[in-house]
Protein backbone atom coordinates (compact mmCIF):
# COMPACT_ATOMS: atom_id res chain seq x y z
CA UNK A 1 0.00 0.00 0.00
CA UNK A 2 1.77 3.39 -1.07
CA UNK A 3 0.44 6.80 -0.05
CA UNK A 4 1.59 10.30 0.34
CA UNK A 5 2.93 11.09 3.46
CA UNK A 6 2.73 14.83 4.63
CA UNK A 7 4.52 16.85 7.07
CA UNK A 8 5.38 21.00 7.53
CA UNK A 9 8.72 22.05 7.83
CA UNK A 10 8.66 25.23 9.66
CA UNK A 11 11.17 28.31 9.21
CA UNK A 12 12.00 31.68 10.14
CA UNK A 13 9.55 33.36 8.39
CA UNK A 14 7.57 31.01 6.40
CA UNK A 15 6.01 26.98 6.13
CA UNK A 16 5.88 24.39 3.40
CA UNK A 17 4.35 21.16 3.10
CA UNK A 18 6.22 18.36 1.58
CA UNK A 19 4.47 15.17 -0.01
CA UNK A 20 6.94 12.24 -0.65
CA UNK A 21 5.84 8.96 -1.21
CA UNK A 22 5.97 6.10 1.93
CA UNK A 23 4.97 2.79 1.26
CA UNK A 24 3.05 0.73 4.19
CA UNK A 25 3.37 -3.19 4.45
CA UNK A 26 3.46 -5.65 7.23
CA UNK A 27 6.57 -7.47 8.36
CA UNK A 28 6.89 -11.16 9.34
CA UNK A 29 9.30 -12.75 11.90
CA UNK A 30 10.21 -16.36 11.33
CA UNK A 31 11.84 -18.70 13.86
CA UNK A 32 14.69 -20.91 13.28
CA UNK A 33 12.81 -23.82 13.30
CA UNK A 34 10.34 -22.37 10.77
CA UNK A 35 14.07 -20.89 8.57
CA UNK A 36 15.14 -24.86 8.69
CA UNK A 37 11.50 -26.43 7.31
CA UNK A 38 11.25 -23.56 5.06
CA UNK A 39 14.40 -23.73 3.27
CA UNK A 40 14.60 -27.43 2.65
CA UNK A 41 14.26 -27.23 -0.86
CA UNK A 42 16.43 -24.22 -1.33
CA UNK A 43 20.44 -23.96 -2.82
CA UNK A 44 22.58 -25.48 -0.24
CA UNK A 45 24.17 -21.27 0.68
CA UNK A 46 21.08 -20.01 1.23
CA UNK A 47 20.21 -23.03 4.40
CA UNK A 48 23.67 -22.21 4.93
CA UNK A 49 23.06 -18.88 5.19
CA UNK A 50 19.92 -18.68 7.32
CA UNK A 51 21.01 -21.94 9.62
CA UNK A 52 19.46 -21.52 13.09
CA UNK A 53 18.85 -17.97 11.95
CA UNK A 54 15.62 -16.27 12.95
CA UNK A 55 14.76 -14.10 10.03
CA UNK A 56 12.70 -11.02 9.68
CA UNK A 57 10.83 -10.38 6.57
CA UNK A 58 9.31 -7.51 5.07
CA UNK A 59 8.48 -5.67 1.58
CA UNK A 60 10.21 -2.60 0.04
CA UNK A 61 8.82 0.07 -2.36
CA UNK A 62 10.27 -1.06 -6.02
CA UNK A 63 12.40 2.02 -6.65
CA UNK A 64 14.41 1.39 -3.49
CA UNK A 65 14.42 -2.53 -4.08
CA UNK A 66 15.95 -1.43 -7.53
CA UNK A 67 18.84 0.76 -5.71
CA UNK A 68 18.96 -2.09 -2.82
CA UNK A 69 20.24 -4.73 -6.15
CA UNK A 70 22.94 -3.05 -7.52
CA UNK A 71 23.93 -1.53 -4.37
CA UNK A 72 27.49 -2.46 -2.80
CA UNK A 73 26.83 -3.69 0.78
CA UNK A 74 29.28 -1.11 1.76
CA UNK A 75 26.53 1.69 0.69
CA UNK A 76 23.68 0.34 3.03
CA UNK A 77 23.26 1.95 5.70
CA UNK A 78 21.68 0.98 8.88
CA UNK A 79 20.70 2.10 12.27
CA UNK A 80 18.73 0.85 15.35
CA UNK A 81 16.18 2.98 16.85
CA UNK A 82 14.57 2.84 19.91
CA UNK A 83 11.75 5.27 21.33
CA UNK A 84 8.50 5.79 23.36
CA UNK A 85 5.08 6.60 22.31
CA UNK A 86 3.05 9.63 24.10
CA UNK A 87 0.78 6.60 25.10
CA UNK A 88 3.89 5.37 27.18
CA UNK A 89 4.81 2.24 24.59
CA UNK A 90 7.96 1.17 23.48
CA UNK A 91 9.21 0.25 19.79
CA UNK A 92 12.34 -0.59 18.15
CA UNK A 93 12.59 0.18 14.74
CA UNK A 94 15.16 -1.27 12.35
CA UNK A 95 16.48 0.85 9.41
CA UNK A 96 18.20 0.39 5.85
CA UNK A 97 19.07 2.67 3.80
CA UNK A 98 20.17 3.43 -0.07
CA UNK A 99 21.07 6.59 -1.25
CA UNK A 100 17.48 8.89 -0.65
CA UNK A 101 15.68 6.06 -0.06
CA UNK A 102 15.12 4.03 3.92
CA UNK A 103 13.27 0.61 4.73
CA UNK A 104 12.30 0.40 8.74
CA UNK A 105 10.94 -2.26 9.83
CA UNK A 106 8.71 -1.28 13.09
CA UNK A 107 8.45 -3.81 16.06
CA UNK A 108 6.59 -3.25 19.43
CA UNK A 109 8.51 -3.99 22.35
CA UNK A 110 5.30 -4.63 24.11
CA UNK A 111 5.02 -8.16 21.70
CA UNK A 112 6.28 -10.99 23.40
CA UNK A 113 7.59 -12.86 20.18
CA UNK A 114 9.37 -9.35 19.54
CA UNK A 115 11.05 -9.20 23.53
CA UNK A 116 12.17 -13.62 22.71
CA UNK A 117 13.99 -12.33 19.65
CA UNK A 118 15.64 -9.48 21.03
CA UNK A 119 16.56 -11.83 24.30
CA UNK A 120 18.03 -14.62 21.58
CA UNK A 121 19.94 -12.73 19.41
CA UNK A 122 21.34 -10.99 22.82
CA UNK A 123 22.58 -14.03 23.37
CA UNK A 124 23.21 -16.85 20.93
CA UNK A 125 20.62 -16.45 18.52
CA UNK A 126 21.42 -14.92 14.99
CA UNK A 127 19.30 -12.47 12.48
CA UNK A 128 18.91 -12.47 9.08
CA UNK A 129 16.52 -9.71 7.15
CA UNK A 130 14.87 -10.51 4.08
CA UNK A 131 13.58 -7.95 1.57
CA UNK A 132 11.28 -8.07 -1.20
CA UNK A 133 10.17 -6.24 -3.78
CA UNK A 134 6.57 -5.09 -3.10
CA UNK A 135 5.34 -7.16 -6.35
CA UNK A 136 7.18 -10.59 -4.91
CA UNK A 137 9.36 -11.45 -7.80
CA UNK A 138 12.45 -11.13 -6.06
CA UNK A 139 13.84 -10.99 -2.73
CA UNK A 140 17.63 -10.02 -1.20
CA UNK A 141 19.11 -11.82 2.32
CA UNK A 142 21.07 -9.09 4.63
CA UNK A 143 23.10 -10.23 7.05
CA UNK A 144 22.38 -8.17 10.54
CA UNK A 145 25.02 -5.85 10.87
CA UNK A 146 24.85 -5.54 14.47
CA UNK A 147 26.57 -6.96 17.31
CA UNK A 148 24.46 -9.17 19.61
CA UNK A 149 24.77 -6.81 22.37
CA UNK A 150 23.15 -4.07 20.49
CA UNK A 151 19.97 -5.25 21.51
CA UNK A 152 20.07 -4.86 25.01
CA UNK A 153 19.48 -1.06 25.63
CA UNK A 154 16.30 -1.29 23.00
CA UNK A 155 15.39 -4.24 24.98
CA UNK A 156 15.45 -2.13 28.76
CA UNK A 157 13.32 0.26 27.75
CA UNK A 158 10.17 -1.20 28.18
CA UNK A 159 9.55 -4.60 30.71
CA UNK A 160 7.48 -7.28 29.89
CA UNK A 161 3.71 -6.13 28.83
CA UNK A 162 0.89 -7.96 30.27
CA UNK A 163 -1.73 -9.25 28.65
CA UNK A 164 -3.78 -6.08 29.76
CA UNK A 165 -1.10 -4.25 28.35
CA UNK A 166 -0.78 -5.89 25.10
CA UNK A 167 -3.99 -5.10 23.88
CA UNK A 168 -3.73 -1.10 25.15
CA UNK A 169 -0.63 -1.02 23.34
CA UNK A 170 -2.39 -2.41 20.08
CA UNK A 171 -4.77 0.57 19.88
CA UNK A 172 -2.24 3.30 18.95
CA UNK A 173 -0.68 1.04 16.21
CA UNK A 174 -1.86 2.83 13.31
CA UNK A 175 -0.69 5.89 14.74
CA UNK A 176 2.54 4.84 15.16
CA UNK A 177 2.69 3.17 11.61
CA UNK A 178 2.04 6.64 10.73
CA UNK A 179 4.53 8.38 12.45
CA UNK A 180 7.23 6.08 11.19
CA UNK A 181 6.30 6.79 7.81
CA UNK A 182 7.43 10.52 8.36
CA UNK A 183 11.09 10.81 6.11
CA UNK A 184 12.77 12.65 8.95
CA UNK A 185 11.59 10.76 11.71
CA UNK A 186 14.16 8.53 11.68
CA UNK A 187 17.67 10.96 10.50
CA UNK A 188 19.38 10.10 7.30
CA UNK A 189 22.55 7.05 8.01
CA UNK A 190 23.85 8.49 4.96
CA UNK A 191 25.07 12.19 5.33
CA UNK A 192 25.78 13.04 1.46
CA UNK A 193 21.48 11.82 0.88
CA UNK A 194 18.45 13.14 2.80
CA UNK A 195 15.92 10.85 2.67
CA UNK A 196 13.07 11.13 0.46
CA UNK A 197 11.10 7.38 0.05
CA UNK A 198 10.03 5.69 2.98
CA UNK A 199 9.31 1.70 3.52
CA UNK A 200 7.66 0.80 6.46
CA UNK A 201 7.39 -2.92 7.21
CA UNK A 202 5.53 -3.13 10.82
CA UNK A 203 5.46 -6.72 12.41
CA UNK A 204 2.13 -7.34 14.13
CA UNK A 205 1.96 -8.09 17.58
CA UNK A 206 0.96 -11.46 18.27
CA UNK A 207 -1.32 -10.48 20.73
CA UNK A 208 -3.51 -9.56 17.11
CA UNK A 209 -3.20 -12.91 15.67
CA UNK A 210 -4.13 -14.70 19.10
CA UNK A 211 -6.86 -12.49 19.02
CA UNK A 212 -8.08 -13.24 15.76
CA UNK A 213 -7.47 -17.48 15.79
CA UNK A 214 -9.26 -17.38 18.57
CA UNK A 215 -12.38 -15.85 16.97
CA UNK A 216 -12.17 -17.77 14.43
CA UNK A 217 -11.92 -20.98 15.89
CA UNK A 218 -15.25 -19.89 18.10
CA UNK A 219 -16.62 -18.88 14.31
CA UNK A 220 -15.73 -22.50 13.04
CA UNK A 221 -16.89 -24.28 16.43
CA UNK A 222 -20.82 -22.60 16.21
Amino acid sequence: MIRNTSFRETGTSYDVSSYFPTSHFFARLISPPEVAEATLKQPLDVREKTNGHWVLSGDVAEPMFGLLKSAQRKNVGTRITGFASSGGFSYCVLTHQVERSQHRFLLSLSDPAVRMLMESISTVGKLTFLLTGEHGDNSLLLECPWKSGAFLPVLAMAPPADFEAQRAAMKELPDVQDLMGRPLQVPTILQQYAVKEVSVSMLLPSIITNLFEGALAKAVGR
